[in-house]
């Protein structure tokens, strides 16, 4: 086989029955290209970069990329490269058992675009990597070779990775950098040790498959149902958010979502008035939704003076039945009981 080198602006190296023909800049050099492919991974994703189909993919294994290498290059130091390509969501790897092929294998070139964080090979480089979660959290748009980046700095080395571009394909990025940025958070808050900070990762993301959350605009529905949520155990009376039973979690989540959902203010209103009725100031869940929820979803209340005017009307209503049975009461015995006449 031979191949020709042409040389004026740009360097080509190809041969005439070529389809593909990739194009490699000094610039992207100079940013650190080289520094994302340890070992003879660079020589794999090249392989794998000029033999995909029209999807992006490749069927092949371990023993056919072995033909396009160096002798000397074992099958376990392949499937160790094609391993740290998949780990840093360069590719995504899929077992397809079809004739000769093992692997289909899918490349992610977005994640090569538009990033300022090299790929290393050492995992212990990246866990607890504070100034790689920084570069996320600050960046408007971080790249998903980023974002995966910055999660691998909550992980230990010894544990499993893989889950990691399951992750990336269920939620959007906004999510991602939103989980990125929380635990962050709530290692810094809590000056908690970096061992937990996985199992807290994990906690939520856990939460968000459990209530299925995919999107960033249902993730902010559900931080605010939360916020709001916690607000009205509160003015129930319950102070600390480990007092909070599931039935009251239940319950006031069909106040405020439900059917026809009230707003955090009037349910807070209703309440309150329910406190004042009490003689112990302490109503049921199922006194406050008797005497006020239901009612006021059923008049279609939307604001509180809309609520509060409904109270007065039914108050005076009340007030006006209670004023004539007391009027027929007092005129009870003028009543004529003569049966003879």
């Amino acid at each position: 086989m031979s191949f020709f080198i042409n040389q004026h602006q740009r360097i080509s190296i190809s041969s005439p029955e070529d389809d593909s023909i990739i194009e490699l800049g000094n610039t992207c050099i100079d940013n650190g290209f080289l520094k994302r492919f340890p070992g003879i991974s660079l020589s794999i994703f090249f392989y794998l970069l000029t033999h995909l189909d029209d999807n992006q993919c490749i069927y092949t294994n371990a023993t056919i990329i072995s033909s396009y290498l160096p002798r000397e290059l074992s099958i376990p130091a392949i499937n160790k490269a094609l391993k740290h390509l998949a780990e840093h969501g360069i590719i995504r790897i899929s077992a397809k058992r079809e004739g000769d092929y093992t692997y289909k294998i899918e490349l992610n070139l977005n994640i090569l675009r538009n990033s300022s964080l090299p790929i290393t090979n050492h995992r212990e480089g990246l866990y607890n990597n504070k100034n790689i979660r920084k570069a996320v959290i600050d960046k408007k748009t971080p790249s998903e070779e980023e974002l995966y980046q910055a999660i691998l700095s909550f992980i230990p080395p010894e544990e499993d990775k893989g889950q990691l571009s399951k992750w990336l394909d269920s939620f959007d990025h906004k999510m991602i950098a939103e989980l990125i940025r929380r635990v962050d958070r709530w290692l810094e808050r809590n000056d908690n040790p970096p061992g937990q900070a996985f199992h807290y990762l994990k906690g939520i993301v856990d939460d968000w498959y459990r209530k299925e959350i995919f999107t960033y605009q249902r993730l902010k529905h559900f931080d605010q149902l939360y916020r709001e949520t916690r607000e009205l155990a509160s003015s129930f009376g319950i102070k600390k958010w480990q007092n909070v039973k599931p039935i009251h979690m239940e319950t006031f989540k069909s106040w405020l979502s439900d059917d026809y959902p009230l707003s955090s203010s009037i349910i807070k209103l209703a309440i309150q008035e329910a406190v004042k009725r009490k003689r112990d100031g302490q109503p049921s869940l199922k006194y406050i939704e008797d005497n006020f929820i239901k009612p006021w979803k059923e008049a279609g209340i939307k604001t509180t003076q809309e609520a509060r005017a409904h109270l007065k009307n039914s108050r005076d209503s009340y007030y006006k039945v209670n004023k004539e049975e007391k009027k027929m009461a007092d005129n009870w015995e003028d009543v004529p009981w003569g049966f003879e006449s």
